[in-house]
């Protein structure tokens, strides 16, 4: 083995790659501060869940809604 190949590679990040990391920490941070569980209405369906898993399941629909009514020209 020549002594190039028991260097240890280092990984270069490149911008994107590190904003996507900073996100997941940032992520992190806002599931584990928001454990609490909150009483959901829906019409007739009533549940009780973390809020973190109520917002992520407002944003997600929220996504939805934008991604299906963006003009097509």
């Amino acid at each position: 083995m020549s002594e190039e190949d028991r260097k240890p590679r280092r990984i270069a990040l490149n911008p994107r790659q590190w904003a996507a990391a900073a996100l997941v920490v940032v992520a992190l941070v806002f599931i584990l501060q928001n454990l609490t569980y909150v009483r959901v209405e829906f019409f007739l369906i009533h549940t009780a869940a973390p809020l973190w898993l109520v917002l992520l399941v407002t944003l997600a629909a929220g996504y939805a809604i934008g991604w299906f009514s963006k003009r097509r020209d």
